[in-house]
């Protein structure tokens, strides 16, 4: 009997085996630190308020159907502070000040008019989701089943055709989601109109409270409706943040 073939044989299996079990401890130890990012990113959207902080959004648009192009400029603001319907200002209407039937339609929509803001992202960080890692050595978390009213386009509930992409980077050794990108299959919207493609990404930067803030949303949408071809593109800007109510 070869005893020192035996011996290098058994060694070589043992070898083997160790790299196995290292490479599952390490697979369990990888989807164990995402979830525990899951969570802590569930905690920190959990912890911001709609009410935290008034702003200024600058809404820019561009819309074509017809071969026909129209664009606009809106400023709005947003104070918490201030009584339910009166939280939501129309400041100007492309570089004029709005005109009273603007400012009717404006005060009639605010009901439903959604805050923006970080806390949002608690809705789907609180539903199952996958994990990858992009190029830059950032998390990546996807969500494909998006809870009921996660996502509006023209006032539809659009979130049952709807997937979610976040994007987490770090400020100051903090995680957060800088970047969530969303898009829809095709779908028919108000049984007029047939939308072929949607792409929404929203930005986020950390602000000086620690908490995260919203810094920009570009938005396309591409689809058809009464014979005619359309496209819309729109660019929402955030700025002039100011710190309000009690700061958790």
């Amino acid at each position: 009997m070869n005893t020192a073939g035996s011996t290098n044989v058994i060694k070589q299996t043992l070898t083997i085996i160790a790299v196995l079990c290292l490479g599952s401890a390490s697979t369990v130890l990888a989807q164990q630190n995402k979830d525990e990012l899951k969570q802590r990113i569930l905690a920190q959207a959990q912890s911001v308020s709609p009410d935290d902080y008034a702003f200024t959004r600058t809404i820019r648009s561009e819309q074509t159907s017809g071969g026909n192009t129209e664009q606009h400029l809106n400023i709005e603001k947003f104070d918490p502070t201030k009584l339910t319907e009166a939280r939501w200002t129309l400041v100007s209407v492309d570089g004029a000040p709005p005109s009273t039937d603007a400012l009717n339609t404006f005060r009639t929509d605010s009901a439903k008019r959604r805050v923006p803001g970080y806390a949002r992202l608690a809705v789907y960080f609180g539903t199952p989701a996958t994990a990858s890692t992009d190029s830059r050595g950032r998390t990546v978390f996807h969500f494909t089943a998006l809870p009921k009213d996660t996502v509006k386009v023209m006032d539809s509930d659009v979130s049952q055709n709807a997937t979610a992409d976040a994007t987490v980077s770090e400020a100051n050794g903090v995680p957060f989601v800088e970047q969530v990108r969303i898009t829809l299959r095709p779908m028919r919207l108000k049984l007029l109109f047939k939308m072929e493609r949607y792409e929404s990404t929203s930005r986020y930067r950390m602000g000086p409270e620690g908490k995260p803030l919203p810094m920009e949303q570009t938005s396309d949408m591409f689809g058809s409706g009464l014979g005619k071809e359309g496209r819309g593109h729109s660019v929402v800007t955030y700025s002039d943040y100011r710190a309000v109510g009690n700061q958790r």
